[in-house]
């Protein structure tokens, strides 16, 4: 199926390494990304979903008051359909792929014959198409289950992905991309491939086109002098040392100006939207990440670029483009096979669903970040991902599932011995269980805090656990 995306590795229908479709997802809320925050206020969509934050960026009073005197809801402009006709053919390339025998494909093939029957009528019947969708993507997971041994919902994930996105369900051929097909990595899908039309064929990644996009995103400039600018540039960076830093990057950013090595304009641009970001200057770190994403082939650096761009919307309370950037974060980290962005993404937009309370899309998110992030192998970000889970069900006063996620962190961060992020979990699970009441379960959670902290001599945390025990035994 499509590379490291979700449990199935379904991307979403993003088209990569287009920079007219980058530049028109941005226009909502990047356009404006200048030295004048302004812009940003007047430029963006006004439709914005918002929510209060612990700091705003400039003009955002006004961009408030803009969104609470507007009347009438408005289509975001740059909203991009997915023709249920691509579904359909999608649905039946996965069917195909996983090998699942004829009394399977009959079973699905059928429900989406329904589906077809249906996209062709002049008014398709929304709900008639959803549920046959899920009614088959449960039939090839039972199949995949069985085949693998292990509860399986991969298709089920995607298929609840896709319904968050904009689905035009009339019927259309002529809207099928290609590009877009479900692809599992297996000897049966690469045979398939190779006697597969000469059309086919073309779009086949060889050996040296791999090597090229591996080259791609560890670029290293040959130019000696390039080198040097950017290895200072970076130093200067980390010493913290904010206008010096930007003098050299400025300088190094020259030097390729001149070369026309556009790779390290890029890396440049991205460099200097950080620095802008962690000082507090977020309109020049939007208009930095912009150009940089624009720049660069490189899908990683592009998902990165997205994902802070979206985090500095979040974080002044801008929902709507700071998901639209988490998703096309996620489609470009696809691309390049990075998923522990598009766990980080996946659990951003989990996040923001939670504060505004959509629960079914919330865990929509969760399920599909824990799924990707145990496709990782990588304790590190299993552990991440599920102490974000916790969060969200948290915040949705889902105390139970909290727990369980605690749990599941906990086990995958002590594995990597993170004691501060195993000891931040006992605290969390602690408090959960005072605030229903169990002191004495709550206590025993300190208590393991406690020990844990002791043995890592970590003794910022010794004082918080302490001041909590006391608290307890006051109650």
């Amino acid at each position: 199926m499509y590379n490291g995306v979700y449990p199935a590795y379904i991307k979403p229908y993003i088209p990569a390494k287009q920079n007219v479709q980058r530049k028109q997802e941005e226009q909502q809320g990047q356009q404006g990304a200048s030295a004048n925050q302004e812009d940003l206020q007047n430029k963006s969509n006004a439709q914005n979903t918002y929510r209060t934050s612990s700091y705003q960026l400039p003009g955002y009073n006004g961009f408030r008051a803009q969104i609470q005197q507007s009347k009438q809801p408005q289509k975001a402009p740059n909203a991009q359909n997915i023709n249920v006709s691509q579904i359909i053919t999608d649905f039946r390339s996965t069917a195909n792929a996983v090998g699942a025998p004829k009394e399977i494909t009959d079973e699905v093939f059928a429900y989406l014959d329904l589906i077809q029957a249906q996209s062709v009528k002049e008014a398709p019947n929304k709900k008639i198409i959803q549920s046959n969708l899920k009614n088959a993507s449960q039939v090839l997971d039972a199949y995949i289950s069985k085949t693998l041994q292990t509860q399986s919902t991969v298709v089920e994930n995607w298929v609840d992905a896709l319904f968050l996105q904009n689905i035009d369900y009339k019927a259309d051929p002529n809207a099928i991309n290609k590009d877009f097909k479900l692809n599992f990595e297996n000897e049966s899908v690469a045979e398939e491939e190779k006697t597969s039309a000469p059309v086919e064929n073309e779009r086949n990644i060889t050996v040296e086109a791999k090597a090229a996009e591996k080259s791609k995103r560890n670029y290293v400039p040959e130019d000696e002098k390039m080198r040097a600018l950017f290895v200072n540039a970076k130093h200067s960076v980390k010493e913290k040392d904010t206008k010096t830093a930007l003098i050299s990057l400025k300088r190094a950013l020259n030097y390729a100006e001149e070369t026309e090595d556009v790779q390290m304009q890029s890396m440049i641009y991205y460099e200097t939207a950080d620095l802008y970001n962690k000082n507090g200057h977020y309109a020049q770190a939007l208009k930095g990440y912009k150009i940089a994403a624009d720049l660069t082939s490189d899908e990683n650096l592009i998902a990165t670029s997205y994902m802070k761009t979206g985090k500095i919307y979040d974080d002044a309370g801008l929902i709507e483009p700071a998901k639209k950037h988490w998703l096309s974060a996620i489609g470009y980290a696809g691309e390049s096979d990075n998923l522990p962005i598009q766990v980080k993404a996946l659990n951003h937009l989990a996040k923001v669903q939670s504060e505004i309370y959509d629960k079914k899309t919330a865990y929509t998110f969760v399920n599909l970040a824990n799924s990707l992030a145990e496709e990782t192998k990588n304790d590190k970000i299993k552990g991440y991902s599920y102490k974000n889970s916790s969060r969200v069900s948290e915040y949705l006063d889902d105390n139970a599932k909290a727990l369980q996620y605690l749990k599941a962190s906990t086990k995958a961060y002590t594995k990597v011995q993170d004691n501060k992020n195993v000891i931040d979990n006992f605290i969390s699970a602690a408090d959960i269980m005072a605030n229903v009441g169990n002191s004495q379960k709550a206590r025993a959670l300190l208590n393991k805090a406690f020990m844990t902290a002791i043995d890592c001599d970590n003794k910022e945390a010794l004082n918080i656990i302490s001041n909590k025990i006391a608290v307890l035994e006051a109650a």
